[in-house]
């Protein structure tokens, strides 16, 4: 799974914590050194979009984050075939299991700050410019014209 630090640049997770059964914090930190954010972020199960193939309706459905990796309720470890990102802090994370079939939701969302950044406003404006999209890169050129 692929962590990326509000610099742009891709984050290390350090450890992770579960904070109930269906949530785990994830330590980042930037692996920019001129950067040094680190953050933590929230990763827990959603909703469930397929049972198991041999799913009982009193059987537990869930999924669980251990480091980087998520896993099933099952046990085996699943797979992230999609990402969908709702906004720059929070993100759908599509995943199934090739063990049993079950089809599942977690979320990924920015808890808080550790350490902040230490690149400049600008530097941050100018790294988050080149990350988007020419077609977003032009809309925002538009937008600044106005001022």
């Amino acid at each position: 799974m692929r962590i990326d630090c509000q610099c742009g640049s891709k984050a290390l997770v350090s450890r992770s914590e579960c904070d109930d059964d269906s949530t785990t914090s994830l330590f980042c930190s930037c692996s920019k050194p001129e950067c040094g954010h680190s953050f933590i972020l929230s990763f827990g199960f959603k909703h469930t979009l397929s049972r198991p193939q041999d799913c009982n309706t009193e059987a537990r459905l869930g999924a669980s984050v251990k480091g980087t990796r998520v896993y099933c309720s099952c046990g085996e470890r699943a797979h992230i075939n999609k990402t969908n990102n709702l906004s720059t802090n929070v993100a759908d994370v599509y995943c199934s299991c090739p063990s049993c079939g079950h089809r599942f939701v977690m979320f990924r969302a920015f808890s808080h700050t550790l350490s902040p950044s230490a690149l400049t406003t600008e530097a941050l404006t100018m790294a988050i410019i080149r990350s988007v999209t020419p077609s977003v890169r032009r809309s925002l050129q538009q937008q600044l014209s106005l001022f």
